[in-house]
């Protein structure tokens, strides 16, 4: 992903913040390989819309989850160590594991990076009620997207053209020559099952950031889904899968790379939270049992342009660190690129099943 991020401007509207999300369903049928669609031009310039409001007033209560469960006639929390204090919870289906101090959260197995990290006072363990409310409160409703007939969704191979994006440390390769080999395999798939796919690039394209949004826009998407590989600085690092979706108005961000973080902008994107977040466990979830990979969680941040102005579902896929060695020899196979695609096609095509029952 380095190197496709800059800063963007204040780009606000007022927006009623909904909660809903959902755990990941059944796996599809298994995908015969479909061989990637063939270049074409890149997409016309377009402009995106921008609003400007007053910001709103940000909450910054705490709940005691203790009390929480019983308003809500759930069990309370049990607590399964005290070095650190590890709680258990379940809401409904749902099973959370909690941890004082840490931000690091688990629903269902899956990491799930919150806002604030939970306090231990009192002998009672507390969230912060935003955290509350966009993941606790959120993951206990049933899945709804307002999807299209056919499906509308665009695919965003990440940078192309000068801007490449991050090094292999396995052979030199770029990121730009991965992200859009898997695009347009996972566009090969999902067309094959009826859904109408438009790509931001097909070539080896720089396209800017604020093309890739208004292009959604122009063609009346109803998901947005950008593919990159992660990296840092050395080797020595554990390697893994990461998705990224809009931090939610108020909480602060997991990710912020030095850009600003202020808690009461609000973004175009900030009115689609709740099935930000169902996209993006359901897609993080089925990367992970496809690939095998490391949990880096689902996280948040505000910084990304390419979610920012996004008037739909949106959701950045990191699949993988090209600096660290064993992700970036796997990254480098067709076939494991084969396999990120297929797991991207089957999350869609499962979140359209429980979408339109």
């Amino acid at each position: 992903m380095a190197g496709m991020l800059k800063r963007h401007g204040a780009r606000t509207a007022w927006v009623w913040l909904g909660l809903l999300t959902g755990c990941a369903g059944p796996r599809a049928p298994q995908f015969a390989t479909v061989p990637p669609t063939r270049p074409g031009p890149a997409p016309a310039t377009v402009t995106a819309p921008t609003v400007r409001l007053p910001p709103p007033a940000v909450s910054d209560t705490w709940v005691s989850l203790h009390k929480w469960a019983a308003d809500h006639a759930l069990p309370p929390p049990r607590i399964l160590s005290t070095n650190p204090v590890t709680c258990e919870w379940s809401v409904g289906s749902d099973l959370w594991r909690l941890r004082a101090a840490t931000t690091a959260a688990e629903w269902n197995g899956l990491e799930i990076r919150l806002g604030h990290a939970p306090e231990w006072r009192d002998d009672q363990l507390w969230l912060h009620a935003l955290d509350l409310a966009k993941h606790i409160e959120a993951l206990r409703q049933p899945v709804r997207l307002r999807l299209s007939n056919p499906p509308r969704v665009v695919i965003d191979p990440g940078h192309g053209g000068s801007n490449t994006g991050a090094r292999s440390v396995l052979d030199g390769r770029w990121e730009k020559e991965f992200t859009l080999d898997w695009g347009l395999r996972l566009a090969a798939l999902l067309s094959a099952q009826g859904w109408d796919v438009i790509l931001t690039r097909k070539t080896d394209t720089d396209v800017s950031l604020s093309q890739r949004v208004a292009l959604a826009e122009k063609v009346g998407a109803d998901l947005f889904v950008s593919l990159h590989f992660n990296s840092v600085n050395g080797t020595n690092h554990t390697g893994g899968l990461e998705t990224y979706c809009l931090t939610p108005v108020g909480l602060p961000s997991t990710l912020t790379r030095g850009y600003d973080d202020t808690v009461t902008v609000v973004h175009p994107n900030n009115a689609h939270d709740t099935a930000n977040l169902q996209l993006a466990v359901r897609l993080h979830r089925a990367l992970l049992e496809e690939t095998g990979l490391p949990d880096r969680g689902v996280r948040r941040a505000r910084f990304m342009t390419v979610l920012q102005g996004q008037d739909r579902p949106a959701v950045l896929l990191e699949g993988g660190y090209l600096s660290h060695p064993e992700d970036a020899r796997q990254i480098a196979s067709p076939q494991f690129r084969q396999r990120l695609a297929e797991a991207v096609a089957r999350a869609l095509l499962s979140l359209a099943a429980d979408s339109n029952p």
